[in-house]
């Protein structure tokens, strides 16, 4: 009865042990997730900056383009459209 009392005291520690460790993996997991979402943050900013400066070049590009598409058109703009006339149905 003794050794069965030592054995069941060895497998509690040995489960309480395991248990400690996968706590501290699951916690360094998390840290290593918080920290990648940081650098990610940071990256989604630099980039969303570039990217409002690259809009506002290709705005000023196609700017630029207009003006010379309205000399060539006569004054037409490049921003026409062409859309159906209502109760008409284009392929019947």
């Amino acid at each position: 009865m003794e050794s069965k009392i030592a054995y069941l005291n060895a497998e509690l520690a040995a489960v309480a042990e395991r248990e400690k460790k996968r706590e501290e993996r699951e916690k360094k997991r998390e840290e290593e997730i918080a920290a990648a979402k940081e650098v990610e943050n940071k990256s989604d900013g630099s980039d969303q900056e570039g990217d409002e400066n690259d809009k506002s070049d290709k705005e000023s590009e196609g700017d630029e383009n207009a003006s010379q598409d309205e000399g060539s058109l006569g004054g037409a703009t490049k921003d026409l459209e062409c859309q159906p006339r209502p109760g008409c149905r284009l392929g019947s």
